[in-house]
């Protein structure tokens, strides 16, 4: 009896032990993979790294086999899924001649925000909770479908198709209902921002096909810029001050002004991307001002939770940019 007590204690100590070496091999692939997305985002200065995204997908692949398939219900685990399958979208995408500037730079900065929101700083731990193999294959297919959409949103913003943005639809839709979402916090925030970019184009397309070589633009794009702040600010504050940590007195305005100024901000860095060539759009500095305002959630998550309150103050500078040339644009008058 002794003998078998002391075996199962052995057997035990070594599966405990294998578990601990694969926790802690998974958290080194997954810094690597942090190191990988960074090198993605940095390709978009230079004219190498068209597999990046796969190396970047290795070392996500390989750090969750290092984990118990369990995982997959924590945070850590799902993000590996889903960073993996947009890696390997983009690369799909990247081989199709797709701007890979464009792909790299978005799947990159994603990969880098929920790795860093997502994945814990202490690594993946053993899960307390008992769950079946079938709750576990659900969770794993819910994180393949984010991934997907997240990959078919970034390519509907680049190469605009009406099929796959009906796809794109129907998977959030899918998701919203199937996976709570609306609990997922920074990931339900990344995949919103990016539903706004990926449809945008929809939008654009519609509006400047109405539109000609009118005059008045800088007036339309001062006019929406304004309004857009003063609707994310006012919005902005109306939630925050929901929050009862802030409450609704001058915490509530502090980070309401906070968060606008850091929306703003990236607005007008994207007002900039013409001057790096990012210039074939009808209305350059008016694409890069809602490129710049719809981005900018995903990288306040890095920063704050409270990154899901801009969003709908977001949405309305969005229509309002994309819908005031119809108004304050005039049409030049033709030659006599």
């Amino acid at each position: 009896m002794a003998r078998g007590q002391v075996s199962h204690s052995c057997c035990l100590c070594k599966s405990n032990g294998r578990v601990a070496r694969g926790r802690v091999m998974a958290e080194t692939l997954a810094t690597l993979a942090f190191i990988s997305a960074l090198s993605m985002i940095l390709s978009t200065l230079l004219e190498k790294g068209k597999w990046l995204a796969s190396l970047t997908a290795v070392f996500t692949i390989l750090a969750f086999v290092q984990t118990p398939f369990e995982t997959i219900h924590q945070s850590g685990g799902s993000v590996l899924v889903i960073v993996s399958v947009l890696c390997i979208s983009t690369q799909y995408y990247v081989n199709k001649n797709l701007p890979r500037k464009f792909l790299n730079g978005y799947s990159g900065i994603i990969t880098l925000v929920l790795l860093l929101t997502m994945y814990p700083e202490d690594g993946i731990n053993q899960t307390i909770h008992e769950y079946s193999f079938s709750s576990s294959i659900q969770a794993f297919i819910q994180s393949v479908f984010i991934g997907i959409l997240l990959a078919q949103l970034i390519f509907i913003s680049i190469s605009f198709e009406n099929q796959r943005a009906l796809y794109a639809i129907a998977i959030l839709a899918v998701l919203l209902i199937w996976a709570d979402l609306l609990l997922s916090g920074e990931l339900f925030v990344v995949i919103i921002s990016m539903t706004f970019i990926g449809l945008m184009p929809f939008l654009e397309n519609k509006i400047n096909s109405k539109l000609g070589a009118g005059e008045g633009r800088a007036n339309a794009l001062a006019f929406s810029t304004i309004v857009g702040i003063a609707l994310i600010y006012a919005i902005t504050y109306a939630t925050v001050s929901q929050v009862n940590r802030i409450g609704d007195g001058d915490g509530a305005v502090a980070v309401a002004l906070w968060l606008t100024a850091s929306v703003t901000g990236l607005g007008l860095i994207g007002m900039l991307l013409p001057l790096l060539g990012f210039d074939s759009h009808p209305r350059p500095e008016a694409w890069g001002w809602r490129s710049g305002i719809a981005f900018s959630p995903i990288i306040l998550c890095i920063q704050t939770d409270l990154s899901g309150h801009v969003l709908v103050g977001i949405l309305l500078a969005l229509t309002i940019s994309i819908s005031s040339p119809l108004v304050l644009e005039k049409s030049k008058p033709k030659p006599i």
